[in-house]
């Protein structure tokens, strides 16, 4: 948009298979076209990474002289979630918020995307999130033992506390695959709270059953990137006795 006058618009894979908005309004629309001073409307942050030779959307707004962008919603990508602003701040573009009638409309539209770095799916899977956000809250669930309910927080560079005060937390000391781990039932719950390091399993339970966790990666970005992120994978197990293979 400039003087009022809506130069372009687009949306997610409309000029091409994971094109990103930006570069298809920018580099199909209007390229070659002089975009200087003009403001943008987008509903998610611009992003700060791609893959090359592709260019990060926030690098593309600044070179194209973009002078102001409005933003619906921060990406709860922790690759990405507010690395996309600081871009477009270090690069001299204006930063402007959308209502907040208009965010929480985006929020309802965009709840799938935005909830798959809040919850998981199964009784196996893997997931990557931001473990400053939502109070250190992420949930497994549509698995066979219900939901279950994990939290964790800040610890070390390699480092991270798995948090449970309603149900406690168990830690099995040696084992760093889920075939270490015969029965859940065997560990001591007597913690709300253990570290765990890199390569570790900490196990949850819910009153139905038990949640292994290995916490595959930490990200601890205090005193180098500000980037904070934790990986995990894990294996659910229903029952008191799920997945004894003894006699």
């Amino acid at each position: 948009m400039r003087d009022g006058i809506l130069l372009g618009e687009g949306y997610r894979g409309k000029t091409g298979d994971g094109d990103h908005a930006e570069y298809g309004i920018l580099e199909e629309q209007l390229r070659g076209i002089d975009v200087s001073g003009a403001i943008l409307y987008t509903t998610l942050e611009p992003c700060s990474k791609r893959n090359p030779p592709k260019v990060p959307c926030a690098e593309r707004v600044a070179d194209r002289g973009i002078s102001t962008v409005w933003i619906g919603a921060y990406d709860p990508d922790p690759r990405i979630q507010r690395f996309g602003w600081t871009i477009l701040k270090e690069r001299g573009v204006a930063r402007r918020d959308f209502p907040a009638d208009l965010r929480a409309e985006i929020a309802a539209h965009n709840a799938t995307f935005v909830n798959g770095f809040r919850v998981g799916h199964g009784d196996r899977g893997s997931a990557r999130f931001d473990y400053r956000q939502n109070d250190g809250r992420f949930l497994v669930a549509d698995t066979c033992a219900g939901v279950f309910e994990t939290r964790w927080t800040s610890c070390s560079a390699s480092c991270i506390y798995a948090f449970d005060s309603k149900h406690l937390v168990a830690h099995p000391r040696g084992a760093d695959c889920f075939e270490d781990v015969d029965d859940p039932s065997a560990y001591e719950f007597v913690t709300y709270t253990i570290s765990i390091r890199e390569g570790e399993l900490a196990i949850f339970r819910n009153g139905t059953g038990y949640l292994v966790v290995r916490v595959d990666d930490v990200l601890d970005g205090g005193g180098t990137d500000d980037h904070w992120e934790l990986k995990i994978s894990w294996e659910v197990r229903s029952g008191v006795e799920a997945g004894h293979t003894g006699p």
